[in-house]
């Protein structure tokens, strides 16, 4: 049996050979987006189809906003789809200061403030006079109890002090449970915050959507939007809206800097396809990368 001798030389290649492709190998990073059928997640897998370094990062599904600035900042992941509402609130009201060493690396769509109820009822006694039971405008909340989830609780929270309109919040842990609560009687609207068409609002029934007011306080964070549902039998609802952004936090590492940079520069180039190619969430029609409402990452 003969025996090949490897030189000195050859393992001195071989190990130089592995050293650099461990070192061409960029991070894998993680990106927390929100449930698999929301408009993060879509957008996310959007940009994926058109930027090939996107294969480097890895999506991870959440409850939204609210749990996504968290992982953020407890370095859990290194990229999260979050309100702008949130970032502000976790800034000028908790004080967090960790939230200054945040970066914006895209900004992105506006997400409008849908407000369910289920639908008043009226009824006529016997002498003619009305009643009429449930929500039926923004006004009629004060004192009832809305539900909300994720970053929704904290717009609630905001809209509600800056209407002055005195709600009570019940918070739940996805949609899921918040809608099972309205049905149940349990709450009597529930405010969800979520990027128009969403798949889960267009196979709702039994409920009604409620204008929100916009006020010259409430246009210093949000902004005049509205709703278009025609199963809810709305053609046209007054809402407002936030605008969300991609955020990381302030990276130095070379090669992770890099990749982020690169990730911005591809999708910024790609927008038209964003908005143009089939297939694409409708919400790319919405983005101009010209509105930064938080510090861009450079």
């Amino acid at each position: 049996m003969t025996r090949t001798r490897i030189s000195p030389a050859h393992l001195l290649l071989g190990s130089l050979l592995t050293l650099g492709a461990a070192q061409a190998a960029p991070p894998m990073l993680n990106v927390a987006t929100g449930s698999p059928t929301g408009t993060y997640s879509a957008m996310f897998k959007n940009v994926g189809q058109l930027c090939t370094q996107s294969a480097y990062l890895r999506e991870r599904g959440t409850s939204g906003s609210l749990e996504n600035i968290d992982l953020l900042l407890n370095n859990e992941v290194s990229l999260a789809f979050v309100q702008s509402d949130v970032l502000k609130a976790r800034q000028q009201i908790d004080k967090d200061p960790r939230v200054e060493g945040i970066r914006a690396l895209l900004p992105l769509h506006h997400e409008e403030i849908h407000l369910f109820a289920r639908p008043a009822v009226v009824k006529k006694n016997i002498l003619g006079k009305t009643t009429v039971t449930g929500v039926q405008n923004f006004a009629d909340l004060k004192g009832k109890k809305v539900g909300a989830w994720g970053g929704s609780i904290i717009t609630a929270r905001v809209v509600g002090a800056m209407t002055e309109v005195p709600y009570q919040i019940q918070t739940f842990k996805d949609q899921a449970s918040a809608f099972a609560a309205l049905q149940a009687g349990q709450v009597d609207a529930v405010l969800a915050v979520v990027g128009q068409p969403a798949a889960w609002v267009k196979n709702l029934s039994g409920v009604q959507l409620l204008a929100v007011p916009s006020t010259p306080k409430l246009n210093t964070i949000y902004t005049p939007a509205k709703l278009f549902y025609p199963n809810l039998g709305a053609q046209s609802v007054p809402t407002i809206a936030v605008q969300s952004v991609l955020a990381t936090r302030d990276f130095k590492t070379p090669d992770k800097k890099k990749l982020l940079l690169d990730y911005q520069k591809c999708a910024m180039q790609k927008l038209v396809n964003l908005q143009e190619d089939e297939g694409m969430h409708p919400k790319w029609q919405d983005v101009t990368f010209k509105t930064w409402p938080w510090p861009q990452y450079k």
